[in-house]
């Protein structure tokens, strides 16, 4: 009986790097791939000019200005303190109000006879 020799599957897979690296690179140099990464580039230039546009039209209208002037008047309050303070006293009534509530649902369920109440009535003492 005589010994098949091993296949190089070293050799095979080193091969095969080649192979993909030259295919990759082929694919990468194509005028296909150059045209789509120059589609690309030139669609995301549009895309930032026309973002930048919508933005400085937004800045300059109406709605813009009253947005920028309630972002100030916001950031005055919450470096005054009045926007916590609002919110604390808000905060304070909802709490209020939940306790008043529950107080209200407490006072309504009848009370538990405590065993000093059963020992008082029970007939037997």
């Amino acid at each position: 009986m005589t010994e098949q020799p091993q296949p190089d599957l070293t050799s095979q897979f080193r091969e095969l790097g080649e192979n993909l690296k030259d295919i990759m690179q082929t694919a990468w140099e194509s005028e296909e791939a150059q045209k789509l990464r120059q589609d690309i580039k030139t669609g995301l230039s549009e895309l930032g000019k026309a973002a930048n546009d919508a933005v400085d039209e937004f800045n300059a209208s109406e709605a813009g200005q009253r947005l920028k002037e309630e972002t100030q008047d916001l950031k005055a309050r919450v470096v005054s303190g009045e926007a916590e303070t609002k919110a604390r006293q808000e905060i304070s009534k909802v709490l209020h109000t939940i306790n008043a509530e529950l107080q209200k649902t407490i006072d309504q369920i009848p009370k538990a006879e405590t065993a000093d109440d059963v020992a008082d009535t029970d007939p037997d003492t």
